[in-house]
């Protein structure tokens, strides 16, 4: 039950161009990967934090101009 599976052709030359890399260097590699989706993830939640505000002021915005009498 070693491999259930073949390995791509995409898999294989991936662990072909890692095979003689270093535990650091992979880990270096695995940290830096983190790194790049933590910041992304980051930038997603600043902008839905922003969008969400923006929608909030909005709709208080309507609801005012609603029920405040037109002068």
């Amino acid at each position: 039950m070693a491999n259930l599976r073949e390995k791509s052709k995409k898999q294989q030359k991936f662990e072909a161009e890692r095979a003689d890399c270093s535990e650091r260097e992979i880990q270096m590699e695995i940290l830096y990967s983190n790194w790049l989706i933590q910041a992304a993830t980051e930038k997603t939640r600043a902008n839905t934090s922003t969008i969400v505000w923006i929608i909030v002021i909005g709709i208080i915005l309507s609801i005012m101009a609603a029920i405040l009498p037109t002068i």
